[in-house]
């Protein structure tokens, strides 16, 4: 009989240690959400300084390669269990920075996200399955679930008919096991089109009311919640708005600064917090920072709006905080090499050229030094040039490019460019040369006005980051 129970207990624990181990792959992981869980699971243990945590207006508003924790239509509570989710594995941050659009947003699910009992009613894309087994998912599942814990705590009872869905297991898999989740998450945030003229018409002519902006009871209680963990833990806080669309917020001011000022009396008793409207200080974004949408109180940034928040941001905590890193593990990335102005060595493997800007040939060797000027009634721009990187498979690598406007601006292309037959290289050289050639193609208005200097950029399916400074410039007028 002791011998039977012994066996039953370790079968048990077997069991669950291998339902635990499968339990990640319950769940969609090629989304943008479920993929920022998964940037905290991946990361070393005290590898980030600064922690981002917000709804689907953080995700896409700010790129950096710090932890971010984004879902869409976070409220306040989700974000407070989202926050102890990050405390409990292994990150201990200097500054948890958080996306306040939930607070500022007029909306009865959003400041009412509790009932009386202290049971969450917002059940907003399933965000709190996303969190691996543990303490800050019990909690969060127990006060949405009260009457169903057990179920809702397993995603594999939760979502067992995932398996029979073979397109999306398979890519969930594939994302899991070998896509680099910060990856999802940087090719999502650059969107290339813009809010048209038709919308910002119906902008106009919208009834937009600001007086049902406040910050209610519900909220104030999760606010409490937070800054009772940043004291415990002894982290700063910043709480920052992202921008939206200047003719919204020009409507809507008026609630803007209601709550930011109500946000400011709360945060007024506290030393480590601070805060941040974005929205204040550029008055809102243009047309041509602000991704296509809905005309209503949502908004959401394209990737030359993210550049240009992700910058604002950056320069706010640099002039606000003085604190010493103590990280040497810093993520390898394009935007890590090109920002941080790291010196990018000749490398004779690293072959290319770029051709010509909408079929005007650089002028090699004169005055221009290399220099095409995009004039200003000229809208869409296409650069052709080639590129090959000896040992790295064309089938198998990313090629991108980049421009880099001093040090304000740094526009990368997403995911890999588009192809072009190259049969001259392929004659002067070998065949492997044949599919070298691209096209890269972007609206101007998708850029600051300024010069540009352009690189070539391989991506190894191993990760690896080749980067040639092509020393050819544009200049946008």
């Amino acid at each position: 009989m002791r011998s039977l129970v012994i066996k039953s207990l370790i079968f048990c624990v077997l069991l669950v240690f291998i339902l635990l181990k499968i339990e990640p792959f319950f769940i969609d992981n090629n989304t943008w959400d479920v993929s920022s869980f998964n940037t905290l699971y991946e990361a070393d243990h005290n590898s980030s300084d600064i922690v981002f945590i917000g709804s689907s207006h953080l995700n896409r508003g700010v790129d950096t390669n710090s932890i971010k924790i984004t879902g869409a239509g976070m409220n306040i509570a989700q974000t407070y269990y989202n926050l102890k989710e990050v405390l409990n594995n292994h990150q201990n941050p200097k500054i948890v920075a958080i996306e306040t659009f939930a607070l500022i947003i007029p909306s009865d699910l959003y400041n009412n996200s509790t009932d009386e009992n202290g049971k969450m009613l917002l059940r907003s894309w399933k965000a709190e399955y996303f969190k691996r087994f543990g303490t800050a998912k019990y909690e969060e599942i127990s006060s949405i679930y009260p009457e169903d814990k057990l179920f809702n705590m397993f995603n594999f009872f939760r979502f067992h008919d995932v398996w029979t869905d073979d397109e999306t297991l398979s890519k969930s898999i594939d994302a899991k096991l070998s896509i680099n989740p910060k990856r999802i998450h940087q090719d999502i945030n650059k969107s290339l089109a813009y809010m048209d003229d038709s919308k910002i018409k119906e902008y106009r002519n919208k009834e937009l009311d600001s007086e049902e902006f406040f910050i209610s009871d519900d909220e104030k209680l999760f606010l409490d919640k937070i800054i009772k963990l940043s004291e415990e833990h002894k982290f700063e806080l910043l709480f920052f708005t992202v921008p939206v669309l200047d003719v919204y917020y020009n409507k809507t001011k008026k609630g803007y600064k209601k709550v930011g000022n109500e946000l400011k009396e709360i945060f007024k008793k506290h030393k480590n917090i601070k805060y941040y409207d974005i929205n204040a200080k550029v008055g809102g974004f243009d047309k041509t920072r602000v991704a296509p949408g809905r005309v209503n109180h949502n908004q959401h940034l394209n990737y030359k709006g993210i550049i240009n928040t992700s910058n604002l941001l950056s320069k706010f905590i640099k002039n606000n905080y003085n604190f010493e890193t103590n990280l040497t593990n810093r993520v390898n990335s394009i935007e890590d090499i090109l920002y941080t102005n790291k010196k990018i060595e000749k490398d004779s493997t690293f072959l290319g050229n770029m051709a010509d800007v909408n079929g005007m040939k650089f002028k090699v060797g004169d005055s221009l030094r290399n220099i095409i000027t995009i004039p200003k009634n000229q809208t869409n721009i296409t650069i052709s040039g080639w590129m090959f990187k000896e040992g790295v498979p064309l089938r198998k690598a990313t090629r991108k490019i980049a421009l880099k406007k001093k040090n304000n601006f740094i526009f990368i292309s997403k995911r890999d460019l588009e192809k072009r037959s190259s049969k001259y290289i392929a004659k002067r050289f070998v065949e492997n040369y044949l599919n070298s050639g691209y096209d890269f193609k972007i609206n101007k208005n998708l850029l600051e006005k300024g010069k540009y200097k352009i690189y070539n950029i391989i991506e190894s399916d191993k990760g690896e980051i080749f980067i040639k400074d092509m020393w050819k410039w544009l200049i946008i007028e």
